[in-house]
């Protein structure tokens, strides 16, 4: 991840993603509009052609095909606001936060992918619970961003059972316990 990248998402508190990473993460919107154009298309043979030959009425199709819009509407908002970063603001300088990242990485067995003083991309195997998170944590001066989503390098997946509440709250128990320590022998 690049400097202008990382400075970009302390700005807007939003993940950036790679073209891959971006369909992957919202690939269930297109699968839900399916039905859709498929609909759109005997809307179009009916109206338009009139070489619509199906047997059931218009209507019926209409009124069950279009539903699934509703759905891919909400799960558009849904994966968009994933990727905002959860603010946790506790202050700490950079040995604080890299035992933070490396407690909870032992604790979750995460895979560091990248690290540096402020950044660090991380990534949870499959579980019983999902397929896998990608976690990244900025630390910024006076707070840390946190993001953990469904891993959008792995299976398509729009839940993680809980799995993001996890890091987050784990990583954030062990950042503030670190960080009340390293104030406490100062």
């Amino acid at each position: 991840m690049t400097q202008a990248q990382i400075h970009k998402m302390k700005g807007t508190k939003t993940l950036i993603l790679t073209k891959g990473q971006t369909f992957w993460h919202y690939s269930i919107v297109p699968f839900l509009l399916i039905v859709p154009a498929l609909t759109t298309i005997d809307v179009y043979k009916y109206y338009v052609t009139h070489t619509y030959t199906a047997a059931r009425p218009i209507e019926d199709l209409i009124s069950t095909g279009y539903i699934w819009v509703i759905p891919a509407i909400a799960f558009y908002f849904i994966q968009r606001r994933k990727l905002k970063f959860k603010t946790i603001n506790v202050s700490v300088d950079k040995d604080t936060f890299k035992e933070a990242v490396e407690q909870t990485a032992k604790e979750l067995e995460w895979t560091i992918e990248e690290a540096t003083n402020d950044t660090i991309i991380a990534k949870s195997g499959f579980s019983w619970r999902s397929w896998g998170e990608q976690i990244t944590i900025i630390r910024c001066s006076d707070k840390i961003l946190f993001n953990s989503i469904c891993d959008p390098d792995n299976r398509p997946s729009v839940a993680s059972f809980g799995m993001n509440k996890v890091n987050r709250k784990t990583f954030e128990q062990f950042v503030r316990q670190d960080a009340a320590n390293t104030s406490f022998v100062k």
